[in-house]
């Protein structure tokens, strides 16, 4: 009886430290690659007008953009990591007097089509200008008026031209009431502390495994039970 508890006990603990590895693995998300010990070049003033301020800081590696929105009442910031190879510059590629607004629930069409299809609590992100970026970027915005400290939030994407809903990151952490994650291009996106159901690439294989090896642990528990009683 005991090496039988013992059995049970092991193989619940194998099953428990899988899944720790499985979803430590998976919850891995792309991260800011900042040196946050790279030196900060003073602040310059790059736009001001009665609705909207915009300080740029650039660094060897970085481009920074700090908008202030008193027309929306929103404070966010962009990064542009710097391509070496094609010396480009954000102010030739974008109006950046225009094209770094963004807006939070706002009632864009690719808004109200995110309404329509996903009914859970969530934060719709349109951004003024739509189409590709001409370098990696990190969009930081504070989200502390919909979600609290802490909490993971699923990043999802309206495909306009497809007309589906596209999952693109989870784990967007809020820390500090803010929130930081990657684009490639501007559109309407959202953040939701659930998975989407009918959003297409959902990470599912990984919630698959984790009921996988908890159905294994009940079907030992309930093997080693059976032999026991027959003994």
């Amino acid at each position: 009886m005991k090496e039988n508890r013992k059995m049970v006990l092991l193989s619940v603990f194998f099953v428990l430290l899988c899944v720790s590895v499985t979803s430590f693995f998976s919850n891995q998300v792309l991260v800011s690659k900042t040196n946050k010990n790279e030196p900060v070049l003073d602040e310059e003033l790059a736009f001001h007008n009665p609705q909207t301020k915009i300080t740029k800081t650039e660094t060897k590696d970085y481009y920074y953009y700090n908008v202030e929105d008193y027309e929306r009442d929103l404070t966010y910031s962009w990064q542009f990591e710097k391509d070496k190879n094609k010396n480009i510059s954000v102010e030739e590629s974008l109006y950046i007097t225009e094209d770094l607004r963004l807006s939070l629930d706002s009632n864009t069409k690719g808004a109200e089509e995110i309404n329509e299809r996903v009914d859970q609590k969530k934060l719709i992100v349109s951004f003024d200008y739509h189409g590709a970026l001409p370098l990696k970027t990190t969009v930081r915005i504070n989200v502390s008026k919909k979600f609290r400290d802490q909490e993971h939030l699923y990043l999802y994407y309206f495909n306009p031209e497809k007309d589906e809903i596209e999952y693109i990151m989870k784990d967007v952490e809020v820390k500090n009431g803010y929130v930081e994650f990657q684009i490639e291009h501007c559109s309407d996106y959202f953040l939701t502390a659930a998975i989407v159901n009918d959003a297409v690439n959902n990470p599912q294989s990984v919630n698959f495994i984790i009921i996988g090896l908890v159905v294994v642990v009940f079907i030992l528990i309930a093997v080693t039970l059976f032999q026991s009683k027959n003994k």
